[in-house]
């Protein structure tokens, strides 16, 4: 692989996006992004007061903005959705006398039942690596349970449960569970010089049940701020809705040996969506204060909505 791995894929989108744009593809809206008011003048406001008795029994639908709200990298996702996703990450690690690098593939379908419920099933790969070749490798996978809080024009909101199985091919005994809530809101609306700006949190609690080494850490919490602006409008062959976005994750163990300890890292990145219903997203993780386990992370993902 090349040695500046985020240079390549921000080279190879680039090539891919050209030849989406020379091929004239149709126009249309893809995932979160303004349409016509009338397209969606039935889709009523859902949120807390109403949770129990609005949007369980109406057909899934996305909510299209004039500022999209979308999928980011580490940020809990906070609507619902049908697609197809593939994950890609490489991890530099630090600190580790039998890893040099660990690669990440990730795959999974995302099905919005309702206005208020989606299900998900995740499947993974992954490789540790040393300079001399893998030294472990294995698959696992998991499940997620979303439900919608909230959804206006300017406000977006989600709570979800995810079950990761562990990966026992590198060595992963513990299961995990984790409880999310992501959240989304339109800076335009209240500050309207800032163009197509979205402003995006999350909060995650997880526990990890099951066998696991001394010390290791049983429960931690992690937390998600992320800008991003978009620039291009929907109709820009091979570069709709072009975005850039910053993400500021930190997560702290609750106990094991390292209890107490805050990790945080910040991740530049862009989308677009380089053909209709199809989008490509391209980020670095690079840390911020105490060194962590890596020193720098490539993640790149390919979202087909359907």
């Amino acid at each position: 692989m090349s040695r500046h791995p985020f240079a390549f894929a921000v080279a190879a989108m680039f090539f891919v996006s050209g030849i989406a744009a020379a091929t004239g593809d149709p126009p249309d809206a893809p995932e979160n992004e303004a349409r016509p008011a009338e397209a969606h003048a039935a889709l009523t406001d859902l949120g807390l007061g109403d949770f129990f008795t609005a949007g369980w029994d109406e057909d899934w639908a996305h909510r299209h903005r004039a500022t999209p709200d979308m999928a980011l990298l580490r940020v809990t996702t906070n609507f619902l959705e049908r697609e197809f996703r593939f994950d890609y990450s490489r991890t530099d690690v630090r600190g580790n006398a039998t890893v040099d690098t660990q690669s990440l593939a990730n795959g999974l379908i995302a099905y919005g039942l309702s206005r208020r419920l989606m299900i998900e099933v995740v499947a993974n790969y992954q490789w540790n690596q040393q300079d001399g070749g893998t030294t472990a490798s294995g698959s696992g996978g998991g499940a997620i349970l979303r439900t919608q809080l909230v959804d206006t024009a300017t406000l977006s909101a989600d709570f979800q449960v995810k079950l990761g199985f562990p990966n026992k091919g590198v060595s992963q005994t513990q299961t995990s569970v984790a409880y999310a809530v992501g959240a989304w809101q339109d800076l335009h609306a209240l500050i309207p010089a800032l163009g197509r700006t979205g402003l995006y949190e999350s909060v995650q609690y997880e526990t990890l049940p099951g066998p696991a080494k001394t010390g290791a850490r049983t429960r931690d919490v992690a937390g998600d701020l992320s800008l991003a602006t978009t620039w291009t409008s929907p109709d820009t062959k091979g570069f709709r809705n072009f975005t850039t976005f910053v993400e500021f994750f930190a997560t702290r163990d609750l106990d094991g040996s390292a209890s107490g300890t805050t990790i945080a890292s910040v991740t530049p990145g862009i989308r677009t969506w380089f053909a209709p219903k199809h989008s490509i997203t391209v980020g670095e993780d690079f840390p911020l204060g105490r060194p962590g386990s890596f020193t720098r992370v490539l993640r790149v993902t390919y979202i087909m909505n359907f």
